[in-house]
Parts: C-alpha cells; sequence; structure tokens
C-alpha cells in the first residue's frame, strides 16, 4: 500500500498527543489545585485518546507509529516531565508550559487539510481533534489565567 502524503502529519500527532497525555497525568498526579487537577486529568485523558485513535488510523492505512520520524513538539520531554512532576509551584509550571504568547499565537490548524488527498475517514477524524484541542487549549488557558491572577503574575494582553 502506498504511502498516504499526510502520513508524517497523523504519526506526529499520535506522538505527540501520547506524551501529552503523560505530561498532564504526571502534573495532575503532582498538583493540590483541584479545579486544575480535574482540567488536566480531563485533558490528558483527550491526548491519550487521540494518540490511540491517530494510531488506530495509521495501521488501517497499512504503517504504524514511528517517534523516530515524528516531528516532536516536546523537544526536553524528560526534562519537562521532571519538572511537572515536581514540587514547584503551578504557577511556575505554567511559566514553562506558555511559549510566550499566552495561548494566542497563530491557529496551525487550519493548514491540516492543505493536503486534498485526505481521505473522508482521515478527514472526519483530523475534524474531531482539531475541535476538541481549541476546546482543550480554552479549559487549561482557563485554569492557568485563574492561577496567574492568584498568584499574582500579570495576565497576558
Amino acid at each position: 500500500m502506498a504511502e498516504p502524503t499526510y502520513l508524517p502529519l497523523l504519526n506526529s500527532i499520535a506522538v505527540n498527543e501520547g506524551k501529552g497525555e503523560v505530561l498532564l497525568s504526571a502534573w495532575a498526579d503532582a498538583t493540590n489545585d483541584v479545579a486544575l487537577e480535574q482540567a488536566l486529568r480531563f485533558v490528558a485523558i483527550r491526548e491519550g485518546e487521540h494518540h490511540w485513535a491517530f494510531a488506530k488510523r495509521i495501521c488501517e492505512l497499512g504503517h504504524s507509529v514511528c517517534e523516530e520520524t515524528a516531528f516532536l513538539v516536546f523537544k526536553d520531554f524528560d526534562e519537562l516531565l521532571a519538572f511537572v512532576s515536581s514540587d514547584a509551584s503551578d504557577a511556575e509550571k505554567i511559566a514553562r508550559a506558555d511559549n510566550g504568547d499566552g495561548g494566542e499565537g497563530p491557529d496551525i490548524f487550519p493548514s491540516f487539510f492543505n493536503d486534498t488527498t485526505i481521505d473522508p475517514q482521515t478527514g472526519e477524524l483530523l475534524g474531531r481533534y482539531i475541535a476538541e484541542e481549541r476546546d482543550s487549549g480554552r479549559r487549561l488557558k482557563a485554569e492557568y489565567d485563574r492561577i496567574s491572577a492568584a498568584d499574582g503574575v500579570p495576565a497576558h494582553p
């Protein structure tokens, strides 16, 4: 079976979502903030479900997930995992997780559909994934903003 042109995208999503689940679960285990813990666990479950859904789709297409070829979002994964598992404050963890744009960076998701060869089943999976990722981002941002405000950290403009 020929390799779909969008396989690298699916592979990168599968790999990074699996890592996201591990990071958010570890942070949820380490926090004492009940509302943050609930948000982290909710999003972690979603991340894990996305990992498996994309891994399944890759398998259905006749291929397998390969971390070595994935574009990795978490370049310093082991260090980040140790940090979110530590007794550092949630505000410190939020500051480390923030890429400097306050969660308001460019929306990369529309470009996922630039490949016009995406089949309907994969397109449906990507659409659900994008909607859930945006919702997860809003949920986490609300918690981050609440914690930052309580900690006296200025909100992003």
